[in-house]
């Protein structure tokens, strides 16, 4: 997801809120490298990892193969309206 005009610091802060805010209300796990701007949260083989750049955040999940696809896809489109959220 690209933000123009936000540095990655500006997207890193609001991003980690966010994800710490998801860890906590689904009890994930939260690891998190404030200096490599990175984190991931994981439950039951599910991972999603975030790196943020200057202008841009990349997520990559994982979900094991018994996750059925309509989750995975509930999931994707969760994770779309918060970042389209972001700075709104």
């Amino acid at each position: 997801k690209k933000f123009p005009g936000k540095t990655a610091g500006e997207i890193y802060a609001k991003v980690d809120a966010v994800m710490e805010g998801i860890a906590r209300r689904h009890s994930l796990d939260y690891r998190k490298d404030a200096g490599a701007r990175t984190g991931e949260v994981a439950k039951l083989g599910a991972t999603g990892r975030y790196a943020v750049a200057d202008g841009e955040v990349t997520v990559e999940l994982k979900f094991p193969m018994l996750i059925p696809g309509p989750m995975r896809k509930k999931v994707e489109e969760d994770i779309e309206r918060k970042l389209d959220g972001l700075f709104a």
